[in-house]
């Protein structure tokens, strides 16, 4: 082939430039060239995922984090609706779910104080939604916060994310709750039915029962409406019938129709065999050996002296059946020699006087105190009278009765016996029983166990078991101070505490026989209790004409209590003038406002020498607003110092801790413990 020469000269310089490149670059290749396999060539760069070339193949590596993009309640918001119960965040990029948790990244905050919320991430994985348990608090400041979220390449947020809002007013969606007072069932005489409207499941205080709440109802088994009788006072209930109603507050909400069922029946009449029909229930006719005396059945004149058992007890059998006898116009009963202490059929014995029964089972052997067989006589059980009794310890006693031989030997019963024992109408249905075994010689009680004894409430009667003889009594509180007040309470450490406060009126719980323990308390909360404690009167609310601090309103609740602590120095707000009532309260501030509403002296008494101090504790430093508070409550024994596991005190006291409502109970019940001994001095 011939070539012209301008294509001699071209070819030539290609191949000049040829030759001059280096033999390197064809041979092994760079990042992106495209010269090696995109399966085996690996990026030059760290910013780029390995092995999948520098250009077509290279993808630049994910290192940007990730962030807040959206919130569906903007920064800044203001009059968001309090039923607000849910939020929903949109990240800049898919998160990785691993990393949200409610615990510390993902927090919405009332109070600096964590509400409760649950989480769900989105299929797009950039979404995620907020679930909030209860409604938003009215009137206040909110938070969300969110930090520490990773993207799906691992990357953290750089910076936190938080979003403000406050909501407006108050709005109410809760029915009101009705308390119904009895409750349905089976009564012997008539009932007063009240029903009480509170705000919502609060009904353990007056402060949350809800005037403005309407009660319709009806007695003759129709649905009510709002065209049937609106309740104002106590329903008499007289007859078999069901109540039905439904309540409607101020703003409509109302509660589903109830229905409780009220039936009646005669109770049975101690010693009578046949009673009249409900409601006349009066006594026809007496058992053998009474006699209707006015509508009571009473012993009959004929019946044997009760004063003189020899001449007048029956034998116990003495031949083995399993058919009981029945006793019901002696005074005793005699166990002969032949008998070798063992009944050999079963017992029922029947007081002449009260109607009481005690019963003895088939082959139960009898023996005195030394474990000899008995042979004597056993006298029913008599009545004994409480001013013979040390018996002040809280307790109404509503019967007291005695079981013993006729010579006053101590016996041992195995099987143990059953004794039956009527009471008057003066036993309160509402209180619990408890019945007590009495040791003259200690004078002391001891509690019978409450799987030996039961109470039927329908026949007005207690059957208790035991085997020994001796004093018992039937006790009722009173005061509540036998009814299980509250039942989260019951192996508290603090239960004793809790309990002497509701007594005194000075705490209700948070709920139907809850007290929440554990729980902390608000502000307003202690300041309340701090009030009634001291026995400081509060001012009428209508009184109130000028709110004490901004955060106060009138028609708060807590707004009397923090006039009054404030018109007293107990408390004086914040340089905003506000108070923050909904604010947890910690020790220091509890101690201080507590002993200043008792107007404690907080002088060491001279020469008074205190095992526990202030100065026992490093993070109680001399010199502090709170620090002589402290001082004179561990003094005095009004707190101690917190221990740790193992039960050695820890050397920091903690004052910056939320109160809890146990720690409150025990501080308030022996501040005032400390007041009346100082007042006896």
């Amino acid at each position: 082939m011939i070539l012209n020469g301008r294509q001699t000269f071209a070819s030539l310089f290609i191949g000049l430039c040829l030759l001059a490149m280096p033999v390197v670059a064809l041979a092994e290749g760079y990042c992106g060239d495209g010269g090696l396999d995109p399966a085996t060539e690996e990026c030059d760069d760290h910013n780029f995922i390995n092995r999948d070339g520098c250009s077509a193949y290279c993808k630049l590596e994910d290192m940007t984090p990730p962030t807040v993009a959206s919130v569906s309640i903007p920064n800044g918001t203001t009059g968001v609706k309090t039923t607000t119960n849910s939020l929903s965040v949109v990240f800049s990029e898919p998160i990785d779910s691993s990393s949200l948790n409610t615990l510390n990244n993902v927090l919405l905050l009332h109070n600096a104080v964590p509400m409760d919320i649950t989480i769900s991430l989105g299929t797009d994985k950039k979404t995620l939604a907020i679930q909030i348990a209860k409604d938003l608090f009215p009137e206040s400041s909110h938070a969300l916060r969110i930090n520490n979220v990773k993207d799906l390449a691992g990357n953290r947020m750089a910076e936190e994310s938080i979003t403000v809002f406050n909501t407006g007013t108050y709005i109410d969606h809760t029915a009101p709750n009705v308390v119904v007072d009895p409750p349905g069932g089976t009564y012997g005489f008539a009932q007063n039915v009240t029903l009480t409207p509170y705000l919502d499941d609060y009904t353990g205080s007056e402060d949350f029962i809800d005037p403005t709440a309407k009660i319709y109802y009806t007695v003759d088994g129709s649905l009510p409406t709002e065209q049937s009788t609106l309740y104002t006072v106590a329903i008499p209930i007289r007859a078999n019938a069901t109540l039905k109603f439904f309540a409607v507050d101020a703003v409509k909400n109302r509660t589903q129709v109830r229905s409780i069922p009220y039936s009646f029946a005669c109770l049975e009449i101690p010693n009578a065999k046949r009673i009249s029909p409900y409601p006349t229930c009066n006594t026809l006719e007496c058992e053998y050996g009474f006699v209707m005396r006015g509508s009571a059945c009473v012993v009959s004149l004929e019946a044997a002296s009760a004063d003189d058992y020899v001449t007048n007890a029956v034998t116990a059998p003495l031949f083995p059946s399993s058919t009981p006898v029945t006793i019901t116009s002696k005074p005793s009963i005699f166990i002969s020699p032949a008998h070798k202490g063992l009944i050999p059929r079963p017992i029922v014995f029947k007081e002449t006087k009260r109607g009481t029964i005690l019963q003895f089972e088939r082959d139960t052997k009898i023996t005195d105190n030394l474990g000899k067989a008995f042979s004597g006589y056993i006298l029913p059980p008599v009545n004994l009278y409480s001013k013979d009794y040390p018996i002040n310890f809280g307790y109404t006693f509503r019967s007291i009765f005695e079981f013993k031989s006729g010579d006053g030997a101590a016996l041992t019963f195995n099987p143990p016996y059953h004794i039956t024992i009527p009471y008057s109408d003066v036993f309160n249905p509402e209180e619990g029983v408890t019945v007590f075994t009495y040791n003259p010689k200690t004078e002391t009680y001891t509690p019978l166990g409450k799987n030996l004894y039961t109470v039927d409430l329908a026949k007005q009667q207690v059957t208790l078991t035991s085997p020994k003889t001796g004093q018992f009594f039937i006790a009722q509180s009173g005061q509540n101070f036998n009814r299980a007040i509250f039942k989260d309470i019951t192996n508290h450490w603090a239960k004793n505490y809790i309990e002497a406060l509701y007594r005194k009126g000075i705490v209700n719980g948070r709920d139907e026989g809850i007290f929440a323990p554990d729980l902390p308390m608000t502000r307003a909360e202690f300041i309340k209790v701090a009030l009634k404690a001291a026995g400081a009167e509060v001012p009428n609310p209508d009184s109130i004409k000028r709110a004490p601090f901004r955060d106060s309103p009138l028609d708060a609740w807590f707004t009397p209590y923090l006039s009054k602590a404030k018109e007293l120095g107990l408390i004086k707000g914040f340089s905003d003038n506000s108070f923050k009532p909904g604010k947890l309260i910690n020790r220091a501030e509890a101690i201080k406002i507590l002993i200043a509403a008792f107007g404690f002296d907080l002088a060491p008494a001279k020469g008074e020498v205190a095992a526990t101090s202030a100065k026992n504790f490093k993070d109680l430093l001399s010199g502090q607003w709170y620090f002589e508070s402290i001082d004179f409550a561990l003094r005095n024994k009004l707190v101690n110092g917190p221990l740790g596991k193992n039960g050695v005190p820890l050397k920091t006291f903690g004052p910056d801790k939320p109160i809890t409502r146990a720690e409150m109970s025990k501080l308030t019940m022996k501040t005032i413990e400390l007041k009346e001994a100082l007042a006896k001095k």
